[in-house]
Formats: structure tokens, sequence, C-alpha cells
């Protein structure tokens, strides 16, 4: 029996291992195991996290589904979870070994190994996974909380998250609450492939929900009261800013910390050819957050997870691989501002804000997350 081991079950790696199970498995004869390892139990649909900051407005249950559960339809001799973070990779040995949360460790051979660990926000805050499902949630409470007793919020970083969120907030909170948001650039959504009238459609929406932009701007020093005073926020062009709360939104990590430095480039991502393979080896393989193929956007995971599972069907099957991956040359983002405004780009082309609205800012796509977890479609197309 050959061994799939996939590292990490957020929007890649998750769905990859249904991929395999529903049509690879079927084809061995000698019979495939799939072994996902996550230190998180539940599946965090973090695309909504700038809604579900706010509290009351989406649920728990909404926000975090039980992987096991998702998994069930599938039979033990193909399929095992393991609760743990990777935390050294033996390429020489086709080993990967894990840190449980249990506090054991495991060594876990394979036949093909898939990177899929993903990234993380600075400083600790739950717009993405946390180390287990139980922090996430805890910094998750925590932060709503502290949202709810705030009367200015400040907000650094103008790129899509930080956008979101300082809209979602203004569209609930109104005038009662202060929501500045900092961009160190000369307009929002710079350098994202955006066009200018979208750039300035979302800086208009902003302003009519009542936040505050400044431009050209980056925090030097923050200082914040333990005894939960307001923070003082210092700011390159000498503005000196106080909130109740501030919160840092710029900027993600990739969590490849645990790779051997001569699979990665100088920025921490791993270094992949054109099928998607890690450079340098045979059969460890990369997808998400961790590559460094094309951006990393939501809007590319469809055509990745497509492309490597087709791929690895084919190298499982005996077949040889030949397909090639064509990164996502396109500019695909949707801003959703609160329930009421919103804006896109596909392309070349300028989205509607009513599209916008009626695709993304009525539900920030909670409705399709169980069928995501649950193997029966990708975010975009059928499983």
């Amino acid at each position: 029996m050959k061994t799939v081991v996939i590292i990490g079950a957020g929007f890649t790696g998750l769905p990859m291992a249904h991929k395999l199970l529903i049509y690879t498995v079927p084809k061995l004869k000698d019979g495939l195991k799939v072994v996902l390892v996550s230190p998180n139990s539940h599946f965090y649909w973090n695309l909504a996290a700038t809604r579900g900051v706010i509290p009351g407005a989406i649920s728990d249950d909404e926000l975090f589904i039980p992987i096991a559960s998702a998994f069930s339809q599938y039979s033990a001799n193909n399929f095992e979870v393991v609760l743990g973070k990777a935390d050294r990779l033996e390429p020489g040995a086709n080993t990967v070994h894990v840190v449980c949360n249990d506090g054991t460790q495991r060594g876990i051979s394979y036949d093909h190994l898939v990177i899929a660990s993903g990234s993380s926000i600075r400083n600790g805050l739950p717009f993405k996974t946390l180390d287990t499902y139980e922090a996430t949630l805890t910094a998750l409470h925590s932060l709503q909380n502290k949202i709810k007793n705030a009367t200015s919020i400040v907000i650094a970083g103008a790129g899509p998250t930080g956008i979101e969120t300082a809209g979602e907030l203004a569209a609930v909170y109104g005038n009662k609450k202060q929501i500045t948001l900092l961009d160190s650039n000369d307009r929002v959504l710079l350098g994202s492939g955006v066009l200018h009238s979208v750039s300035e459609t979302v800086e208009k929406d902003l302003q009519k929900l009542g936040v505050k932009v400044i431009h050209n701007a980056k925090v030097q020093t923050v200082n914040e009261n333990p005894e939960g005073g307001q923070a003082t926020v210092q700011l390159s062009n000498g503005t000196v800013l106080a909130a109740d709360l501030y919160i840092p939104l710029f900027g993600v990590q990739v969590n490849t910390n645990w790779l051997p430095p001569a699979l990665l480039d100088e920025s921490g991502n791993v270094k992949l050819d054109s099928y998607m393979r890690v450079e340098g080896t045979v059969n460890i393989w990369g997808i998400g957050d961790v590559g460094n193929l094309e951006p990393k956007q939501i809007t590319n995971t469809d055509q990745q997870i497509i492309h490597l599972a087709e791929t690895l069907d084919a190298d499982l099957t005996g077949e040889e691989v030949t397909k090639v991956y064509k990164p996502l040359d396109k500019t695909r983002i949707f801003v959703s501002l609160g329930k009421s405004y919103g804006t896109g780009q596909m392309g070349t082309w300028k989205v509607w804000g009513w599209t916008v609205n009626y695709i993304k800012g009525r539900k920030i796509f909670v409705d399709s997350a169980p069928g995501y977890v649950g193997g029966k479609a990708l975010r975009h197309t059928s499983m």
C-alpha cells in the first residue's frame, strides 16, 4: 500500500485529501492511504473572519467545522487524520516528523508528501488558524470582546483583509466607533493588480461608511497599555494616534520553518518546479500559500488543487507526469464592505457592486463551507 502524507488541512490540503480518496483510491489495486496532518481538529472558514470578528455576526459553528466528521465516509484503511504539527522533514528517508497535540512525537513515512502548511498572520491575530482550534477560538473570542468594548479602532494595512475588516466594522457600528485605516501607499490595494477605478471605488465606499483612511503612513511604534488603556500609535509621517484597539493586518508569514532551508527561497517560500514538485526532489509537492509560483490568493486554490490531484493520480497509477502548471495570470478579487458596499475585478473588468454584494457580501460564503469541508465541491467548481 502506498502512502500520501499531506501537511496542513486548510483550503488546499483538505480538498487534496478528498480528491485522492474519491478518485485515486479506487484505481490502486495495492491500496492507498492518505494521512492528513494538522494541529487543528476543526477547519476554520477564515474567508469570513473579517465579519466573524464582530460579536454575534457569525456563529462559531459556521466558522469552525470538525474535520474528522468530514472524512467519516472513508475507510480507516485509506484515511487517517493526525492531530499534530510537522516539526522536521527528512527527504532522504521519506519521513516527516510530527509533534502531536498530546505531546508525543511520531515519524510518518510516505511515498509522496504534499506540503500545504499555509501561512499565518503576524502577531497571532485570529484571521488565520493559530496552533490549534482551541487557541484560534480563544483568540477570536478575545478579539470580539475587545471590538465590542472599543470606541476607537486603528487598523494597519490596506490590503484586502484590512480593508474588509474596516468596512465590516463600520457597516455594523457606524458612528458609534471611530474606525481608522492606515495605508502605506497613496491609494488602497496598490500593488495587488487591481484597476485604479476599483481602488477608487473601494476608497469612496469606505468614506461613505465613515472610515478614516490615512495614506502614505507606516506604523513606527506602538505602545499598548497592559492594563487595558488606550494604545498609542506613532506613524512615519509624525502623526500620533490614540486608540482603544490596534489591529495590525499587514503581511503574512509562510509556515515553512520546519523544512530544510535548501527547499526554500529567500522569502521562505517552497521552491516549486512547473509541475508543483519541490525542486530537487521526486516525491515532494507544494500547494497553496507555501509555494512560489503565484500570489498567495484564495482565488488560485481551485486550479492548484485540480492540477496537483491529477498529477499525483497519474504518478500513483504509473502514468508519466507531463502536464505543467500554468499560474493564473488574471486579477480576480471581490472586496466586500458589509452587506451593502463592495466592488471587484475579473481580469481587466470591474465588477458591479451589486454583484459582489449578492455573491459575497450577504454571507461571506459561509453557506458553502460545509460542502467544501465535506468534499462535495471546491470553491468555484465541482469536486
